[in-house]
């Protein structure tokens, strides 16, 4: 009997005997306890509590005859269930572990971390965005290669009514190639980003609801305009109380370039 199947079925809440007569009833569709038992190998004395616990967690149904017909539902309609119920009880779960980790890493004497590598600092910018609540603040001075299509894919995924404003340089070149980052993020129609350009230094900024924020920093090849990744470098910062005061420049500065940009529409 396939081991890797059974070991796949018991992570949808199934025993081993369970796994093993919800498999055997795939091969051969309906069949009788004895037979079911016979070619499982499940012992006599385990079967019946096997099937009627199956049948209660709707992966197989029971004909009333002589004897009891145990009838496989087709693994299309039982893990379609049992795959949104484990979806709900992983998102339930997240969300409560989050706020715990929320909770107790915010009492930490001097909540700063150093994160060095390119895969670690993608994926901590992509975790901010993601675990964002109300908004996402990010100055965008430079982008590592493929970053920009994986942040607009992030961005698309997010709740609507997390508001998210950038300010970012007009051009920005990696791997030799220039990108019009004002236009490819305008061109992705996410409905909650707002974007202005402005003039940045060779640095990233992520403010996350106003209590994170995540700097990123790289020395920079003048010749080619990209950043040099081994020199990569994100400071975590959860510092209420500076990431607010980061947060205040940044939306004084958000609008002041909106009504900049609104004044030369108007002139035009």
């Amino acid at each position: 009997m396939n081991q890797e199947l059974i070991n796949t079925l018991k992570k949808l809440d199934l025993t081993t005997y369970e796994a093993k007569a919800y498999l055997t009833l795939n091969s051969i569709i309906t069949g009788t306890a004895i037979e079911i038992s016979k070619k499982s190998q499940i012992p006599r004395a385990k079967i019946y509590d096997t099937l009627k616990t199956l049948n209660k967690k709707n992966f197989i149904e029971i004909k009333q005859e002589k004897p009891l017909k145990y009838t496989v539902i087709p693994p299309k309609i039982a893990f379609t269930q049992h795959k949104q119920e484990l979806i709900k009880t992983l998102s339930k779960t997240e969300e409560k572990l989050i706020e715990i980790h929320e909770k107790k890493i915010s009492q930490i004497q001097a909540p700063v971390w150093l994160i060095p590598t390119e895969e670690k600092i993608t994926n901590k910018e992509i975790e901010l965005i993601k675990s964002a609540k109300t908004k996402i603040n990010m100055r965008i001075g430079f982008l590592t290669e493929n970053e920009l299509e994986l942040l607009i894919k992030t961005f698309k995924k997010t709740k609507q009514h997390v508001k998210i404003k950038i300010l970012a340089n007009k051009e920005i070149y990696t791997n030799k190639e220039k990108i019009n980052i004002i236009q490819e993020l305008q061109s992705a129609k996410i409905k909650n980003l707002k974007i202005q350009e402005t003039n940045l230094p060779f640095v990233k900024l992520i403010i996350k609801d106003k209590k994170e924020m995540f700097h990123i920093y790289a020395k920079q090849d003048f010749e080619l305009k990209t950043p040099i990744i081994d020199s990569l470098m994100g400071v975590w910062n959860l510092y209420e109380e500076v990431t607010e005061n980061y947060d205040e420049r940044f939306e004084k500065q958000f609008k002041a370039k909106e009504r900049k940009t609104e004044k030369i529409k108007i002139l035009k």
